[in-house]
């Protein structure tokens, strides 16, 4: 009877007793402003997850000439990436096949669960940043270069989608984003049906007839249909009738109180959608619209665990030396902390932290809209605002450039009135640039100004693509050495051994002295 109910069905996996591991890290390196920077990598097996974890970074930047001015942001950042936001999973089924080296149809060859590339010491910056080993030309796991990449990507979709995104396998540092809180809220275009919503009109006729002013023969080429013969209406205009007529979609034009409530309703929606534009594949897309959850879309894609921001601390240093009093450097620094911790992670993943460093972008020669104005019809004004339906405005180039020589261009758009909500340097005096230079300029030594020729709202405008060290004493070495530690105590399946003595004689001694011989039976 026991047999008969046995359940062999079982989906609840076995219970194996967690353990504990450390991975301690211990991370000295260096890099340049403008790039997303790798600090660590921590390796997460299957099931495995993190009880606690914490880091410090701390970073040095290197001497500058002068005090600068502007402020340098320091961004860090740790995401997890589980195994199943790489591209070759579509689904948990695909990942637990491919762990188990099974392919998903019988004759395919399995979905590899690691895929491997070849180590180059001479020019994989990833890795050299990362302060990781092999032999040249070595095969090696391509997890921690595939995460990076997975994590750029993810980050440059949620930015704009007209960010280009890399491939699995570019080993060379991504470019990092610039921090320009005070242009976020332009956007380079805006679904103007989620804001205007479109009313459907019903049309009541198949066809409407077209009228004209006159008819006859053009010339030899152009002629009226054949024996048509328009009739004169009482207004002098000529009526087709069936011969030449408009086809509309069929029964009318009509406008319902249904289809304004279905305009509202579809506005709505709309802007719901524009929550989930950032998944690749329409059909995850309309499941989550139709309120159907997806257990496992949260693992298809990074998860942000933690990120800290802060700036860099200016020190000036002057010489000690009697005949150099006057002559000084200055040295700037920044400390980070971050925690973390995740649930255990069925697939497994790597954890990815980054360091983002970028100078405050000034844009010194921002248009004072109300010292160009000089007409009181340009001011805000209530009714005529609160009225609008649209509430956008145009932003022209020069908005972000009075220098710009195609100022009345358009640059994006933003909400109305947004030159109202000011934040704009003002750099006068000896600093004063009334146009881009890249000129040498000791007294703009102290402001690290990163400028672009016409800026469009383009790559440029969100990624640091161009980002010039000339700032510094050392243009051409890296201009921030980054040391950090950390702790991640991860629970896992794995099993340990026990601690290891060095090898002696004392077995051996022992059973010398043991009476081995056993009784003969009778």
């Amino acid at each position: 009877m026991n047999g008969m109910n046995q359940n062999n069905l079982l989906t609840t996996p076995l219970a194996p007793k967690r353990s504990t591991r450390i991975d301690q890290k211990t991370v000295i390196t260096s890099g340049n402003a403008g790039k997303i920077i790798p600090i660590a990598c921590i390796p997460l097996l299957r099931e495995d997850g993190v009880k606690r974890a914490r880091m410090q970074i701390a970073t040095e930047m290197m001497e500058t000439a002068e005090t600068l001015f502007n402020g340098v942001n320091v961004t860090v950042m740790a995401h997890l990436v589980p195994k199943l936001a790489f591209d070759r999973f579509n689904g948990m089924d695909d990942l637990n096949r491919s762990y188990q080296g099974i392919p998903r149809e019988d004759g395919e060859t399995p979905i590899p669960f690691i895929e491997t590339h070849t180590f180059s010491q001479a020019d994989n910056e990833f890795y050299k940043t990362l302060g990781m080993h092999a032999q040249g030309s070595a095969t090696v796991n391509r997890d921690y270069i595939e995460a990076y990449n997975t994590v750029v990507n993810f980050r440059r979709k949620e930015r704009s989608s007209s960010l280009s995104m890399r491939t699995m396998t570019d080993t060379s540092l991504a470019q990092a984003f610039w921090n320009h809180t005070t242009m976020a809220h332009i956007v380079p275009d805006f679904d103007q049906a989620i804001i205007d919503g479109e009313v459907a009109l019903n049309v009541t006729s198949a066809s409407m007839p077209l009228i004209s002013t006159s008819w006859g023969d053009v010339d030899s080429t152009y002629k009226h249909p054949i024996g048509t013969v328009p009739t004169q209406r009482s207004d002098n205009n000529y009526d087709w009738g069936t011969q030449i007529f408009t086809e509309l979609a069929n029964d009318g034009i009509t406008v319902s109180l249904s289809n304004i409530e279905l305009a509202k309703k579809t506005q709505a929606f709309a802007k719901a959608r524009s929550m989930y534009q950032g998944h690749d594949d329409d059909y995850i897309i309309d499941t989550l619209m139709s309120g159907i959850r997806i257990p496992d879309q949260a693992m298809k894609q990074p998860i942000l665990l933690a990120q800290q921001r802060t700036q860099m601390g200016y020190q000036q240093r002057f010489a000690s030396d009697a005949a150099n009093l006057d002559e000084s450097v200055t040295v700037g620094g920044a400390l980070v902390d971050i925690t973390m911790r995740t649930p255990a992670i069925n697939t497994g993943g790597i954890i990815v932290v980054t360091m983002e460093i970028t100078p405050e972008q000034l844009f010194e020669r921002q248009k004072d809209h109300y010292l160009h104005n000089t007409s009181v019809s340009n001011y805000p004004e209530f009714t005529r605002d609160e009225l609008d339906p649209e509430k956008v405005s145009i932003v022209s180039n020069d908005h972000i450039d009075v220098d710009h020589t195609n100022p009345n261009a358009v640059f994006g758009y933003a909400p109305l009135n947004h030159e109202y909500m000011r934040s704009a340097p003002n750099i006068g005096g000896k600093y004063y640039r009334p146009e881009v230079d890249a000129s040498f300029d000791e007294d703009r030594q102290k402001i690290w100004a990163n400028e672009t020729v016409d800026p469009e709202l383009t790559e440029d405008f969100y990624l640091c693509n161009n980002v010039h060290h000339k700032v510094f004493a050392d243009s051409t070495s890296d201009a921030f050495e980054i040391t950090a530690r950390g702790t991640f105590e991860i629970t896992g399946n794995t099993v340990f051994g026990g601690v290891l003595k060095e090898a002696t004689d004392d077995y051996d001694e022992v059973m010398a002295d043991v009476d081995q011989t056993r009784l003969t039976k009778a």
